[in-house]
């Protein structure tokens, strides 16, 4: 699985027309890096690095993530033409079975990605006062009808009850989201803070 999910987004990235939102940062981080003094960034499943490069130039240290070293080489080489290669690290990572480490990070990101079992583990992985944020895709029967595997897609409240305890919810709502195929679907933009 792992390899075919490389593979896949190898070859999307490698066309170069591939850009998920046109390069820009997810609007969830947009409304909520403010809210963080610039530390430690995690980001999750980060594709071509368009959330790690705005982190970056918030003055974040980021470690970026994700399956596909295509995706990877594009975010390094703009880190590079931007002047902070040296706040963004890159790592080809089978994100299915990541350990992040408990306490490390002042703000994580989880963008079009659900990994269910990682869910947990990042509230785990944040600093004290630190933001996780996920903005991903919901069971709606419009994202069903796209035949989208349905382990791929939030429930709702799944969020609110995995973080029920030792985190204050700062945004839990739903909106549609026009996807680059020109379908619209419904997306959830999710944001806790840990307690402490």
């Amino acid at each position: 699985m792992a390899e075919a999910d490389r593979s896949k987004w190898d070859a999307r990235y490698a066309s170069g027309d591939f850009m998920i939102e046109k390069g820009l940062p997810s609007p969830i981080l947009e409304r909520h890096i403010k809210a963080v003094n610039p530390g430690r960034a995690l980001d999750v499943a980060a594709g071509m690095g368009r959330n790690s490069l705005h982190l970056a130039r918030h003055g974040f240290e980021v470690d970026a993530l994700d399956i596909s070293p295509v995706g990877l080489a594009h975010l390094e080489a703009a880190a590079r033409a931007e002047g902070l290669g040296a706040r963004i690290h890159a790592r080809a990572v089978d994100l299915e079975g990541y350990e992040p480490g408990t306490d490390e990070y002042d703000l994580i990101l989880m963008a079009n990605y659900l990994d269910r079992p990682l869910i947990a583990k990042l509230g785990r992985a944040l600093k004290p006062g630190g933001i996780l944020l996920i903005d991903t895709f919901l069971d709606d029967p419009a994202s069903l009808a796209r035949a989208m595997n349905p382990e791929h897609l939030l429930r709702r409240g799944e969020l609110v009850e995995i973080f029920a305890e030792g985190f204050e919810i700062l945004e839990a709502r739903e909106y549609p989201k026009i996807c680059m195929d020109g379908t619209t679907r419904t997306k959830q933009a999710f944001a806790v803070c840990r307690a402490g």
